[in-house]
């Protein structure tokens, strides 16, 4: 061992380990300070997130109504970004790791699910959308509530009018995890119940949008006032298509519903004889809703406002505060097959001072109303049918004497509600949501955050200005440079 030593000492001694040892040890120093530094650093973004987001849309950048939104979260929550094969997404694990740093009660969870398949059955998801790899679980334990967001809930779409179809328009990261934190972590869920014993559609019937629902949490079930049920811990009381009237018993518990501030969602088909039922006639007159006979047929030349057949409407959006947040990210596009409509309702400030009426879909100016009950097997507009834009759906809601605030939304197409190829082709899903939040604002979570642009910007004819400058200026500073260097030797 000695002469080991020093024989390692001798060769230290040498002149070329002896001038070389600092410039080792300097390295050596280097490498040291540069693996602490960047761990600091890595550190710091951690639990700061100090990193800028400089990509042009910044998709990572989250505003002040999330941050506020965060930092009062009292209640833990879990992010699960699901993995298979070591492939994270980057981009959205980014995000994640951005929302951690906003609150002490958020985790961020990457997990792969080829080593933890147990977490694609403790988090069900919809039958026709299974857990997958870039999904985004958010859990709350304390509440035992969660939602599956995959690829389709972070991209919003657009209607191409020219390829006349659907295509990729923006990045919705921030909207939808704020949301879905927020209403995982609410101490109730809201209920809707469905109206039952007056040749209503059932729950069955309603299936596409009761699993929507409760893909949000929501909660559902059937309600038959004639059978002994009551309103109590019902939040939205949906009517869908009744065809035989209500009794005077019944009108007077939903009064009573709503005057405790209870909400309405009516539901209307052009074939409901709603005529024929004072009660309930009565009861939608009471928000400032006139169902009108027939069924709602776009004019040949608002090509905008149907889908192929005029029959097949593609409704506008009134900009109130319910469609403003969908309108603003181009999530504007519905489908109402066979629709009917109602009497534009009055202006505000006129007439009942405690009730509010608005139009939330409409026609486009040229349709018309076909009454399908005289007789003519045909939707082409005859003598005497009234022509002009037409409402589709209303949204109400009223000031009872006791203080509380009932809101009653009416929409005239039960196929916008209940047809899954209407959920896939539209916005469908997104204008349910807003309605819901609208009806219940103290239950519901919806935020007005803009999608972010999911491709960068084309360049444009208007911006080809500062190129063009810079090719010009190219060759002149050479020049210029030339000039400098070559005029002082003329003169010598």
């Amino acid at each position: 061992m000695k002469k080991l030593l020093l024989s390692v000492k001798s060769k230290l001694s040498q002149p070329k380990w002896r001038h070389g040892r600092w410039g080792t040890l300097l390295m050596a120093l280097v490498i040291v300070v540069a693996v602490l530094l960047n761990i600091a650093v890595q550190s710091a973004e951690e639990s700061y997130g100090l990193r800028r987001d400089l990509s042009f849309n910044r998709y990572a950048t989250t505003g002040e109504e999330t941050e506020a939104a965060m930092a009062r979260l009292q209640k833990e929550v879990e992010l699960y970004l699901l993995y298979q094969n070591g492939e994270e997404n980057s981009q959205l694990l980014q995000v994640l790791q951005r929302y951690g740093t906003l609150s002490e009660q958020i985790a961020v969870l990457p997990t792969d699910i080829n080593r933890n398949p147990g977490i694609l059955t403790r988090f069900a998801s919809d039958p026709e959308s299974p857990l997958e790899a870039d999904t985004v679980v958010v859990n709350c334990p304390a509440t035992g509530r969660y939602r599956v967001l995959n690829y389709g809930d972070f991209y919003t779409q657009g209607f191409d009018i020219e390829l006349g179809d659907f295509v990729l328009e923006g990045i919705n990261y921030e909207k939808q995890l704020t949301e879905a934190i927020l209403y995982t972590a609410q101490e109730t869920v809201p209920m809707v119940g469905f109206l039952q014993g007056h040749g209503e559609y059932t729950l069955e019937d309603f299936s596409v949008l009761v699993e929507f629902l409760r893909s949000y949490q929501y909660d559902a079930c059937q309600v038959n006032l004639l059978a002994g049920d009551t309103l109590e811990g019902i939040s939205v009381l949906l009517l869908g298509c009744p065809v035989n009237d209500l009794d005077d018993t019944e009108i007077e518990q939903i009064k009573t519903f709503a005057q405790n501030g209870g909400n309405l969602f009516v539901v209307r088909d052009y074939t409901d004889p709603v005529e024929h039922m004072p009660n309930y006639l009565s009861l939608l007159r009471s928000y400032g809703v006139v169902p009108l006979k027939g069924v709602a047929v776009a004019g040949a030349q608002d090509t905008g406002s149907y889908y192929g057949e005029p029959l097949y409407l593609l409704p506008y959006m009134t900009e109130i505060d319910l469609t403003l947040p969908l309108i603003a990210s181009g999530m504007d596009v519905l489908m109402m097959p066979a629709a009917c409509a109602f009497e534009v309702p009055p202006e505000p400030g006129t007439g009942d001072l405690t009730l509010s009426v608005g139009t939330v879909l409409k026609t486009g100016p040229n349709a018309y109303l076909r009454d399908t009950t005289d007789g003519l097997d045909t939707i082409q507009q005859q003598p005497g049918d009234r022509t002009g834009e037409l409402p589709l759906a209303l949204y109400a809601h009223r000031m009872h004497a006791n203080g509380n605030v009932s809101r009653l939304f009416a929409i005239g197409n039960s196929a916008t509600l209940m047809d899954s190829y209407i959920y896939q082709r539209t916005f469908g899903e997104q204008f349910i949501m807003a309605v819901m939040n609208e009806l219940m604002p103290e239950n519901t979570v919806s935020l007005d955050i803009v999608a972010s642009a999911a491709f960068r910007p084309a360049l444009t004819a208007g911006s080809q200005g500062l190129g063009i400058a810079l090719i010009i200026a190219m060759p002149l500073l050479c020049l210029a440079a030339a000039l400098l260097v070559l005029i002082p030797r003329r003169n010598r």
